[in-house]
Parts: structure tokens; C-alpha cells; sequence
């Protein structure tokens, strides 16, 4: 289901609703599956996800509740290793991607992983940078914010209300250009090389890889609400959509992360080796 872009537009405007209402409150969700597509095959095995980061503690500066206002320091809630629609499910991969993938785990699960970008401390890339289980700092101006990440300094401009460039290199973090819509900032990103991972699974995607953002605070703007889309023609059945939550942290600050400096995973013929 590939659409026009107005079609693409409403259609993600509706399925981040979707996901983001899908589970009542106070309904348990159902247990994450352990193997990919809950096979049981321990070769298969997925890495279980992180706790993440938790509340500001007692004491700590009041979040700002200006809907418009992202600035400062926030903190995943929850990582996942696994980007797909619902923890423990994996991306809706053509069945040749979805191989490669099976491939990705087992090498993992053996002990000699597929080298990546960052155990090269390349960038992460997207959507995998916005779930990394390191704060990020967001610096505001009028015409864009600047998302600052601990992990490996890696660093993403989202120009506001402006187009993309008619034509793009594509490259680790691609553009990203951003726009308000009532008070939920939309945030577009293309022209993303094929160099990394959806996820830290291995997960594919090509050079068509588009994600789409949106941003809202909540709980008076002690959350930040990130409802992401990730479409690519070349990889995926079809597109998907899935939410996440970082905490406001005014007690945080981000520390330096030179990856270059003491790299314990730099690859050997193309595995990563832990050192």
C-alpha cells in the first residue's frame, strides 16, 4: 500500500491515532513474543528489552507545559530492540528482507554479530537513533530544532516549515523538515542512505525509507510523545506505525560519547567483535 502524498499524510495522521489509542487504560498488553515471529526457535531468540529511563526524580526543575516548547532534556521510557509495530514484532519485511533479518539474529545469537554503523561509529540512523536508551537534548529556534544525542554525538536539524531540497545525497540522518499541526510537531525524513538498521535486530531498509514524526507533549509536559511512521517501498509489505514516550529530565546533563576513543566493538572482516 504505497500512497500519493496527500493520501500519505492523512493516512499517518490516522494510523499514529490508532496506535496510540489501540490498548484501553488498564488493559494489560499481551506478553512481548521471545523469538522472531514467536517461533519458538531458540536460534531466533530476540534480545528482551531495557527498562529505560524513569520520572525526574523529587526536587527537579517543573516541566514547561508550552505545547510549542520541546527544549531541554528528555529521556527514552522504554527501549526496544525490535522496531515493529508492537514490542517482540518485527518490521513488516518482504520475505526476502525478513531472511536476512533471520540471518542478522542467529549470527547475533552465536556470539559473532553482523558489523553496523555505530560499531564502525558511524550513525545510527532512523528510525534507530530516536530509540537509542540515551537522552537527547533538544535545542529550539524559530526556524528549526536540534536534536542533540548523547550516543555518539550524533546530531539531527529539523528545518521548520520549509521543503526538502529537490535533490538530496542521501546520507546517515537524511533531511528532515518539520511543521505544526495544532499541537503535535510533524517531522518528514528522506534521503537516508542504506547503510544501517531499522533496529538493533538488523532489520533492512533501502534508500526509499521514509519516517514520519509526530511530537506531542503530555501529562503537562512531563512527557514527550513520539508517534513514528516508517514507510519503504523496497523493504516493507506495506507501512507501519508505532508509539513511544521519553521522560522531561531537567536533572540530566548529556555527558560526552567519543565512540572512536575506545571502541570495544569494532568490527574484524565484518563482525563485530566485543574487546
Amino acid at each position: 500500500m504505497y500512497l500519493t502524498h496527500n493520501e500519505r499524510w492523512a493516512w499517518m495522521g490516522a494510523i499514529a491515532l490508532t496506535t496510540v489509542l489501540s490498548i484501553p487504560d488498564g488493559v494489560a498488553a499481551a506478553p512481548a513474543p521471545r523469538t522472531l515471529l514467536d517461533s519458538g526457535d531458540a536460534t531466533l531468540a530476540l534480545t528482551p528489552p531495557l527498562r529505560g529511563a524513569t520520572a525526574a526524580p523529587p526536587g527537579s526543575a517543573p516541566p514547561n507545559p508550552d505545547p510549542h516548547d520541546l527544549e531541554g532534556v528528555w529521556y527514552l521510557q522504554g527501549y526496544e530492540y525490535l522496531l515493529g509495530p508492537e514490542p517482540g514484532v518485527p518490521p513488516p519485511l518482504k520475505p526476502e528482507y525478513m531472511k536476512i533479518l533471520e540471518r542478522r539474529i542467529r549470527a547475533k545469537n552465536r556470539g559473532t554479530p553482523e558489523a553496523d554503523a555505530p560499531t564502525q561509529c558511524l550513525p545510527h540512523g532512523m528510525p534507530r537513533l530516536m530509540e537509542s536508551p540515551y537522552p537527547i537534548e533538544i535545542v529550539q529556534t524559530p526556524d528549526r530544532l536540534t536534536f542533540l544525542h548523547e550516543v555518539a554525538h550524533n546530531v539531527r536539524r529539523i528545518w521548520l516549515n520549509r521543503a526538502h531540497p529537490a535533490v538530496l545525497r542521501p546520507t546517515f540522518l537524511g533531511d528532515s523538515v518539520g511543521h505544526w499541526e495544532g499541537e503535535t510537531l510533524v517531522v518528514d525524513t528522506i534521503g537516508l542512505n542504506d547503510r544501517t538498521f531499522i533496529d538493533d535486530e538488523g532489520s533492512s531498509h533501502s534508500t526509499q525509507l521514509r519516517t514520519v514524526e509526530r511530537y506531542r507533549k503530555i501529562d503537562g509536559g512531563a512527557q514527550l510523545e513520539l508517534s513514528m511512521t516508517v514507510e519503504d517501498p523496497v523493504t516493507l509489505e506495506h507501512p507501519y506505525s508505532y508509539r513511544r514516550v521519553y521522560h522531561w529530565r531537567p536533572d540530566i546533563r548529556p555527558q560526552e560519547y567519543i565512540c572512536e576513543e575506545n571502541n570495544r566493538n569494532a568490527p574484524v572482516d565484518g563482525v563485530t567483535v566485543a574487546k
